[in-house]
């Protein structure tokens, strides 16, 4: 899966006490042990995990979700291939931690 950052949104916070337990809380899946990103292989072996707010690349989905990145790639404004093994979660909170 393709996904891109929503840079400038480190402001914005949730009744979860972070984004990446907001992640947790509503994809039902534990944070990753590594940062999911495929940049080669093994992939990124980065430990430092936040909840990033991120679009899916070349989709007509507008929508903003929370992915796990590691602090480098968070701050990223490239496309990443991640794994499809975690779920993007809505960081829409009205339709989760507000709801």
């Amino acid at each position: 899966m393709k996904i891109k950052n929503i840079n400038g949104t480190s402001q914005t916070t949730c009744a979860c006490g972070s984004w990446l337990k907001h992640w947790e809380k509503f994809s039902g899946q534990s944070v990753p042990k590594y940062c999911p990103v495929i940049t080669n292989h093994p992939g990124c072996t980065k430990k430092d995990l936040a909840g990033a707010h991120v679009r899916k690349y070349a989709s007509s989905d507008e929508k903003w979700y929370i992915y796990p990145l590691c602090s480098a790639h968070n701050q990223s404004t490239g496309v990443l291939e991640v794994s499809d093994s975690y779920k993007l979660v809505s960081a829409n909170k009205k339709e989760t931690c507000e709801k």
